[in-house]
C-alpha cells in the first residue's frame, strides 16, 4: 500500500532534528498511560508503531499547538505530488478506535466501531494479519480514494473481554454526549489504557484476562 511510503517519509522528517526532544517528551507521556515496552516483548514493533502514529497524528507539538502531521503539511505541501498530497490531507480524518471484526471477504474486512457503532469495509491490501469473526482489535483506519486501509499498528484484545470494552466505551459516549475535544481525549486515554492492560496480559498469560481488564 502506497501510504507506507508517504507516511515513512513524513515520519523521518518529523522525528529528526529539531524534533528529537519533542519525541522524547512524547514517549514519556505515552508510556505513562500505555506502559513501558521492551525489545523482548512479543509486540514491541507493533507497539512502537502505535506510539509513532499517536505522535504524528494525535499529539500536538507543545510550542506549535499542531500535530506533526499538520506542521509537515504546512511546511512541505507545495513539494508533494498530487497523490501524496491527497493521502496526507486525507489522514487528518483517520479513525482510531476499538473495532469488532464482523466478517471477511477476499477484497475487504467488515468491522464495527464499538464506540460510534459505524461499520466499515477495510481493504486488505496492506494487512498481513489473519482476522477472525469476533476479534476485538484496536486499529487505525486511513482513508484514501474512497477506501479505508489499516495503518501499521494493531492491538488484538482477547474476545472474552469484549463485553467489558463495549460497556466502558458506552459509558464514555453517554457521559459526553455530543462529542468534542474532551470526549476525544477521554477515548484516546481509554484506548491507551486498554493497550497497557493488553501488555500486562501478554506478559502473564497464565492470569485470566478478566482479572487484568478491569
Amino acid at each position: 500500500m502506497i501510504h507506507n511510503q508517504f507516511f515513512s517519509k513524513m515520519l523521518n522528517v518529523m522525528t529528526s532534528e529539531p524534533f528529537t526532544n519533542e519525541l522524547k517528551k512524547a514517549r514519556t507521556e505515552y508510556t505513562k498511560v500505555a506502559g513501558e515496552v521492551f525489545e523482548d516483548d512479543k509486540s514491541f514493533e507493533m507497539r512502537m508503531n502505535s506510539f509513532l502514529e499517536w505522535y504524528i497524528l494525535d499529539r500536538p507539538i507543545s510550542s506549535k499547538n499542531k500535530t506533526p502531521l499538520l506542521l509537515y503539511l504546512d511546511e512541505y505541501n507545495n513539494s508533494f505530488s498530487d497523490e501524496e498530497s491527497e493521502f496526507l490531507h486525507g489522514i487528518k480524518n483517520n479513525i482510531h478506535s476499538i473495532f469488532e471484526v464482523k466478517g471477511q471477504k477476499k477484497e475487504f474486512i467488515r468491522i464495527k466501531d464499538l464506540l460510534m457503532m459505524e461499520r466499515y469495509n477495510v481493504s486488505e491490501d496492506n494487512s498481513h494479519f489473519s482476522f477472525r469473526k469476533g476479534d476485538i482489535v484496536e486499529a487505525r483506519l486511513l482513508p484514501f480514494r474512497e477506501k479505508y486501509f489499516f495503518s501499521n499498528a494493531f492491538c488484538f484484545h482477547p474476545q472474552k473481554i469484549g463485553k467489558f470494552i463495549k460497556s466502558e466505551l458506552k459509558k464514555i459516549h453517554l457521559q459526553k454526549g455530543g462529542g468534542g475535544q474532551s470526549e476525544n481525549k477521554i477515548i484516546k486515554d481509554f484506548i491507551q489504557r486498554l493497550s497497557y492492560m493488553n501488555l500486562k496480559w501478554e506478559r502473564a498469560r497464565q492470569i485470566d484476562a478478566n482479572d487484568i481488564y478491569r
